[in-house]
């Protein structure tokens, strides 16, 4: 059972910096998570793996559909708070800045952020950092610019922004962030308790399998959240998925991890 939700988007830059062993941004405003930093320890390599719209009750609806993620969750999970607006550019920022929204100021993919980000600390460190993103995405737009290596799907597809994140993970980076949109996608089309999104749910995990199979084999430790969830509302007289309000779906996110040496054996890889 995971636990009510202490610590919201603000905690991932100080928690993602602190398992490098590094200071967090400079503006960071909240504590690194202690079960994530005590459990994984200090790593030099790290993915981080974020599932668009894959909030706590879509995860709950599409549970039969998500042997990995569910798999990885089993003792090594929390829930996490979502900052508002439940938009993916402001809690992308968030993620990266450690930064409230009133402090980043970021509301579109398309603005730039002025504050010091994970990847600057860790530049100052001597790593490299890199992304697997679609072209015309958050991470893509918003985030990239601020890696070592950014990796674009030209395509805008989960497909290649996978294949984009094995080839980081095969080259050593020591930060890969990588956002997987197929459940957004869904969610906005058909809704987020659909059939439809069970089905990208299910695509997402085949990409995540891939993902924590190559960590496993390249000594990444992984950590895996949502960015906001999703709810029902009526668009235009057809019931379709929403998001950006304070409403439970929106806001409460799962956040799992692993260390390297946990992979193989949670998911059974062999060889």
């Amino acid at each position: 059972m995971m636990r009510p939700p202490w610590y919201d988007m603000r905690s991932i830059a100080s928690t993602v910096c602190r398992v490098f062993g590094l200071r967090p941004p400079s503006q960071a405003e909240a504590e690194p998570i202690g079960e994530i930093v005590s459990q994984l320890g200090v790593v030099e390599h790290l993915a981080v793996v974020v599932i668009d719209a894959f909030g706590l009750s879509t995860w709950n609806y599409a549970a039969d559909a998500t042997p990995t993620f569910n798999a990885l969750a089993e003792d090594h999970s929390l829930i996490i708070k979502a900052v508002y607006p439940t938009i993916t550019p402001v809690n992308f920022a968030t993620m990266v800045t450690g930064a409230s929204p009133e402090r980043h100021g970021i509301r579109e993919r398309t603005q730039r952020i002025e504050l010091e980000t994970v990847f600057d600390v860790l530049r100052e460190d001597g790593k490299v950092s890199a992304t697997a993103a679609r072209a015309l995405s958050s991470l893509g737009i918003l985030i990239s610019p601020h890696v070592d290596e950014p990796g674009l799907a030209e395509s805008n597809t989960d497909g290649e922004v996978c294949q984009l994140a094995l080839n980081a993970i095969r080259r050593g980076v020591n930060l890969l962030w990588v956002q997987l949109l197929d459940v957004d996608d869904a969610g906005h089309r058909y809704g987020p308790f659909t059939p439809q999104s069970r089905e990208a749910a299910a695509r997402c995990d085949g990409h995540l399998r891939l993902i924590a199979e190559a960590a496993w084999r390249h000594s990444f430790s992984l950590m895996v959240l949502a960015d906001h969830g999703q709810h029902m509302e009526l668009i235009d007289g057809v019931v379709r998925g929403s998001h950006g309000s304070l409403r439970d779906e929106d806001v409460y996110v799962p956040l799992i991890w692993r260390s390297h040496g946990e992979l193989g054996e949670v998911l059974g890889f062999q060889g």
